[in-house]
């Protein structure tokens, strides 16, 4: 079963690991094929959050509806070089999550498995009940996170490497 209160404990979770980022990575980019700097993963989530939130209410409002699916390889590269405050995303991220918590905590749990839209993605189509939306977006933090953390552990190596070199 989907884990709601994951769900809202998932702010505190990246907040807690970006406020102990060093400013000086925040846009470090790693040097490997299509990486996104820290800052882009986070206004990703947000972005991603975003829509999250329209795609819970169209389960409920308009059951059985197809989604707005973003083409993240284009927003990430279209708006790179925007100077955005990550600060201001993680409000909106916390603000969304305490939307979308309390949109719910009180839905029946019948409902979580009955009503859904439809989501294409990557050229599959499925199904998205509220349990999955849960699932899913718990997920997404969990991916993110651990590519932040590998970026975190990219910059390390690479600060360490250009000063053994000097």
């Amino acid at each position: 079963m989907a884990d709601l209160e994951k769900y809202k404990d998932g702010y505190q979770e990246i907040n807690n690991l970006i406020k102990n980022i060093p400013e000086s990575i925040i846009e470090f980019i790693p040097a490997y094929e299509n990486a996104w700097s820290i800052k882009e993963h986070i206004i990703h989530l947000v972005d991603s959050e975003t829509n999250g939130l329209i795609r819970l209410k169209s389960i409920i409002a308009q059951p059985g509806s197809e989604c707005y699916v973003m083409d993240e390889e284009s927003w990430t590269k279209n708006i790179r070089r925007k100077k955005e405050d990550i600060n201001k995303y993680m409000q909106l991220y916390k603000s969304i999550r305490e939307i979308a918590y309390d949109f719910i905590k009180d839905e029946a749990k019948e409902n979580w498995n009955t009503q859904y839209f439809i989501r294409t993605y990557q050229g599959k189509t499925i199904k998205i009940t509220i349990e999955n939306w849960i699932d899913l977006y718990n997920n997404h933090l969990a991916f993110h996170i651990d590519y932040i953390n590998r970026i975190i552990d990219s910059s390390k190596k690479e600060k360490s490497l250009t000063t053994a070199s000097t």
